[in-house]
């Protein structure tokens, strides 16, 4: 486009030379002034042209100039230089969430080494549990009971019938020692250990010590120190003058059911059957009653039993066995026979007096005469029977004593 603008002024200026040249006659008189005036109007009318060629010219750069302008990026000419765009404001940056700094390293504590294991050794011993006379039982003075404690092999080599049990330390009490014992016992099981012993004669309280020998004739006992094992009792006459009170000396019984050995004092529920002493018995009819009394429950099967064997008791003329018996309150299932039982040494047991018992709002007082045994040592033995299957047949013996 800018080539065919070019051409015009060249044009103008020849057409006005040609003009000029025809106005100059070729012949004749030169009239100067007319000459004058027509070379003043054809450059009057070469700078008009001029004037407007210039005025077309601008007008011309200013419309290339636009259609550069609005012609898009991408078809311009490789020589022409792209129209930077028009900044579009961004819109606004939401701010990044503020970062939570990661906790501090903490360095790895530098490796503990591994304790060495120690041996276990080839003796030794752990108390589980006193089946019988618990620590600080009230016995009779000049009373003899059977202590029985619950020890469970925690070493590593089988105690054989070469061990035996020993006195240790404090009062003998008669006990026999050593006593070997009855059957071979491995690592990990338990045994039951009893002594008889005859408690002193003067009130006050009493610790005998024992503990376990090998067959080497070294003695060990509990745990790595190596402790004793002990029967700790309290002797006491009878506050109530009686000659001989079951309540007071209940653990000093061996309480059992058809589930062996029973621990004194049991626990309220237990299946294979329990003892507890009441020291303000609730009696069927719902009073409350101010003496103490034995609350016994058979096994939980049908016709179970339990029975507590007393030490052995020297009996004298005049005594007699008296308690109250009865169903526990409420007990509205109840349904038992009460035995009052006895062994004389190794003999079979023997009945003395059975009384059946129902939960019928009402209690029993009972009255036995000890006269055919004056003179004997005897173990006495408290015993109840589930009539039928065991249902709440708690049993209860308000205190059971003899008196003469």
């Amino acid at each position: 486009m800018k080539r065919h603008f070019l051409l015009i002024p060249l044009l103008a200026i020849s057409l006005i030379l040609a003009t000029g040249c025809a106005l100059i006659p070729t012949q004749g008189q030169v009239d100067e002034d007319a000459v004058a005036t027509q070379s003043a109007e054809i450059i009057q009318q070469a700078r008009m042209t001029a004037t407007f060629i210039a005025v077309q010219t601008q007008i011309a750069d200013l419309a290339t100039k636009a259609a550069e302008a609005n012609r898009p990026t991408n078809t311009l000419e490789p020589s022409a230089t792209a129209a930077q765009p028009t900044p579009t404001s961004l819109p606004t940056q939401t701010p990044l969430p503020s970062v939570t700094p990661l906790p501090s390293f903490t360095p790895l504590p530098t490796s503990t080494p591994v304790p060495s294991i120690t041996p276990i050794p080839c003796d030794q011993a752990g108390w589980v549990s006193d089946i019988t006379i618990p620590d600080g039982t009230v016995v009779s003075p000049g009373q003899t009971f059977t202590k029985i404690w619950r020890i469970r092999n925690t070493g590593s080599c089988t105690w054989s019938t070469s061990y035996s049990i020993v006195f240790s330390s404090g009062e003998r009490m008669g006990g026999s020692s050593p006593q070997a014992l009855s059957a071979n016992i491995k690592p990990g099981e338990t045994v039951d250990l009893s002594v008889t012993l005859t408690a002193p004669t003067t009130e006050g309280k009493y610790r005998s010590s024992w503990k376990l020998r090998n067959a080497s004739g070294v003695e060990f006992g509990l745990g790595g120190r190596n402790s004793a094992f002990w029967a700790d009792i309290e002797v006491k006459s009878s506050p109530s003058g009686y000659a001989y009170d079951f309540v007071n000396s209940y653990c000093a019984a061996e309480w059992s059911s058809g589930s062996g050995t029973l621990t004194c004092p049991g626990s309220d529920g237990d299946s294979k059957g329990f003892v507890l002493r009441v020291d303000a018995m609730v009696l069927e009819t719902g009073t409350k009653d101010d003496e103490a009394g034995l609350v016994t429950q058979p096994q939980a099967i049908t016709d179970g039993v339990i029975r507590g064997k007393y030490p052995s008791y020297n009996v004298k003329s005049g005594d007699h066995f008296k308690a109250l018996i009865m169903c526990a309150y409420q007990a509205k299932n109840c349904d038992v026979k009460f035995q009052l039982d006895y062994q004389i040494g190794s003999d079979s047991i023997q009945t003395l007096a059975s009384w059946n018992e129902v939960y019928d709002e009402k209690y029993k007082s009972v009255d036995v005469d000890l006269s055919s045994l004056v003179g004997k040592d005897v173990k006495f033995i408290l015993t109840v029977l589930a009539n039928g299957a065991m249902n709440q047949d708690k049993a209860q013996w308000l205190a059971p004593r003899i008196v003469r």
